[in-house]
């Protein structure tokens, strides 16, 4: 079941960790020796503008995600990650990064898992 979490406000060009657990239709966490696929494409909301090149990236145990024999992400987000799109000083944008898998059980299934996260831009100083 597609899922979407807020982490709520964090800061431009800032490092980070986020977790997760990847699960299936039946909320039962899926082992990564059965994803067969898992992308990441993280985007600005408001402008679509893509970020750090994460464009249906591939991110199965690649590009700073891992994903566990128990179906945990982590997704060591790097400042990149976190760049603000907009030119306006003190704006705080809205970017959400989604993960599309497929596994397979009998058959092959898929699902995606969103995460959105508000980005604060360093404050200008004159």
């Amino acid at each position: 079941m597609a899922t979407t979490t807020d982490l709520g406000r964090v800061r431009e060009r800032s490092s980070g960790r986020y977790t997760c657990t990847i699960k299936d239709e039946t909320e039962v966490a899926i082992p990564a020796s059965s994803i067969a696929t898992l992308t990441l494409t993280l985007y600005d909301v408001a402008t679509g503008t893509i970020l750090n090149e994460r464009d249906a990236q591939d991110v199965l145990n690649a590009n700073n995600v891992t994903i566990d024999s128990n179906g945990n992400l982590i997704w060591l987000v790097q400042p990149a990650d976190h760049a603000v799109v907009s030119t306006r000083p003190n704006t705080i944008e809205r970017h959400r990064g989604v993960f599309r898998y497929t596994w397979v059980d009998g058959v092959t299934k898929s699902d995606w898992h969103a995460v959105e996260f508000l980005v604060e831009a360093e404050p200008e100083v004159s």
